[in-house]
């Protein structure tokens, strides 16, 4: 007769160890890229993501400027975790699980009641944060998320409840508040010449066609701190500089 912790440990590693990731970008992808390339010889993964879009790759696909396809190509790394794996024949497993929103389609206890381990990888979901002084709230003042989703083409901002962008024909003059990455994108999607520069690229359709009508002329660029302090790239501001524009400080 088998000792009984003897017994108990073979069936401990026979049996699948299950991980629920919820969410599908970078950071959910080499999670499941780090368990799957070092856990234990004697260890077989179920992994199941959880996303509450159709599609992956979170901020990858839809907070990446559409001109920059080479820090997109994550996303190849991801499609190979998902053809290594997704088989029957693989020693792990893994399932992409889409349309699924954690916390309303399914419940955090019912996913704690059947995985070993749960890692929520969700990443940027949480409100816009707003100016509380006077104007914030009137029409034409956006957050910056919602213009970049817009243009990206992601799925909450079609459909039912399509997004209104804000009437780039009608106005000559925007300001971006903040200077980090993000608002040099901004500033390039604004002012590059949408045929020449965008049409090329995977940008929205929508946004291609109203950039396409853009009357918008100026672009005020406006930081609490100085040019040193800045939270922009060093190649974020190159490509800004290379478009043909007059720049004043």
């Amino acid at each position: 007769m088998k000792p009984r912790f003897l017994s108990y440990t073979t069936r401990l590693l026979t049996k699948p160890f299950k991980v629920a990731i919820v969410g599908t970008g970078p950071g959910g992808f080499y999670t499941a890229h780090h368990l799957l390339n070092k856990s234990s010889p004697d260890v077989k993964l179920n992994i199941d993501f959880f996303e509450k879009l159709p599609t992956p790759y979170g901020l990858s696909r839809y907070g990446v400027a559409p001109d920059h396809p080479e820090v997109k190509n994550c996303e190849d790394h991801m499609i190979n975790i998902m053809k290594d794996f997704g088989n029957s024949e693989s020693r792990h497993k893994v399932r992409f699980l889409g349309n699924v929103e954690v916390g309303k389609d399914i419940a955090l206890k019912e996913l704690e009641g059947n995985y070993n381990s749960i890692v929520l990888a969700y990443g940027c979901t949480s409100a816009d944060n707003k100016f509380s002084i006077p104007g914030a709230d009137l029409p034409g003042v956006v957050p910056a998320r919602q213009f970049v989703n817009w243009y990206n083409g992601h799925p909450d901002y079609y459909g039912e409840n399509k997004y209104i962008p804000p009437p780039l024909d009608k106005v000559d003059t925007v300001s971006i508040i903040g200077n980090g990455n993000v608002a040099l994108d901004v500033a390039r999607i604004l002012l590059a010449d949408p045929r020449e520069h965008w049409a090329k690229t995977d940008i929205s359709v929508d946004a291609q066609q109203l950039l396409e009508k853009s009357t918008v002329k100026h672009v005020r660029i406006v930081a609490r701190r100085g040019v040193l302090e800045s939270a922009f790239s060093n190649k974020e501001i190159r490509e800004l500089l290379e478009l043909p524009a007059k720049f004043v400080p």
